[in-house]
């Protein structure tokens, strides 16, 4: 049957089955091939608007190269740590006792090494008082050795006691010892005050006679605590660090320059030696 308001195609025009789209002819209304109504008045489909999509770019088929990242090990020198040194930590009471000590190790050794401390030690005080005269003297003694010596130089005889009134004699009035010599002084007993110093010294075991000076009491010499004179025929004498003719020279003194005994007498090299401020001369060079 044909519906009112519908719109009648031509005969000759083919109507598509709207489910098996089999073309049927325009007076059909049923589908030859799978019975279903052929639908005369399609209802219109609105047509949608083209919706334009933007172009997609082709992947190109090369892709950008790029490097591998390659991760190169960082090259350090080796760092050395060097200990600092510190001092250890010491009790202040151990520094205060270890002080003392070096003090008292130094300064024995100072005095014995420097020429003033050797002089000093060399030196022994002169014996104020005569030795007891009471006896004879001993065989082997400075002062054995001496008298001899003095007794040749004065042609005085030496008295063990006092001597007789109005007689000159030789009578001790001190001695000084040093290194393996001394200087023993012998009074007179004469109205002038002359004293004599009779020089002795010791060697193999022995004590020798070497030489003897007379005058007054502040003009015999050398001695110590006595002042000398140089005395010599050119040049200059030596004064040297020790007392022998190896020691080093410090010093040269001029002829008739005066010096203080202050150390001695020490016998080395076949000469005696005193000791004064700059170091150490030969007795041959010094006169009282």
């Amino acid at each position: 049957m044909l519906k009112l308001g519908s719109r009648v195609k031509a005969i000759g025009t083919p109507v598509a089955c709207p489910a098996c789209r089999y073309p049927n002819p325009g007076i059909n209304i049923w589908c030859e091939r799978c019975r279903r109504p052929l639908d005369w008045n399609p209802a219109t489909r609105p047509t949608p608007e083209r919706v334009e999509l933007p172009r997609r770019r082709r992947a190109s088929g090369l892709t950008g190269l790029t490097m591998p990242a390659v991760s190169w090990p960082r090259v350090r020198l080796p760092v050395f740590t060097v200990p600092r040194p510190r001092l250890p930590h010491v009790p202040r009471i151990v520094l205060a006792v270890a002080m003392i000590l070096a003090v008292l190790l130094i300064v024995p050794l100072a005095y014995v090494l420097l020429p003033a401390g050797r002089a000093a030690v060399d030196q022994q005080t002169a014996i104020s008082h005569p030795p007891s005269t009471n006896g004879a003297t001993s065989a082997d003694t400075a002062q054995a050795a001496a008298i001899p010596g003095v007794e040749a130089k004065t042609h005085l005889r030496y008295q063990t006691g006092g001597c007789e009134a109005g007689t000159a004699c030789l009578t001790v009035a001190s001695e000084t010892m040093g290194k393996d010599a001394a200087a023993v002084v012998f009074s007179t007993a004469s109205s002038g005050g002359r004293q004599c110093v009779g020089y002795v010294y010791r060697s193999a075991g022995r004590w020798h006679f070497l030489s003897a000076v007379c005058g007054l009491p502040d003009q015999l010499g050398p001695l110590v605590d006595h002042d000398a004179t140089v005395r010599i025929g050119g040049n200059c004498a030596n004064v040297r660090e020790g007392p022998s003719l190896k020691a080093r020279i410090v010093a040269c003194l001029n002829d008739g320059h005066t010096v203080h005994i202050d150390g001695g007498p020490s016998y080395a090299d076949s000469r005696l030696w005193w000791h004064q401020s700059q170091g150490w001369m030969a007795q041959d060079f010094l006169t009282g």
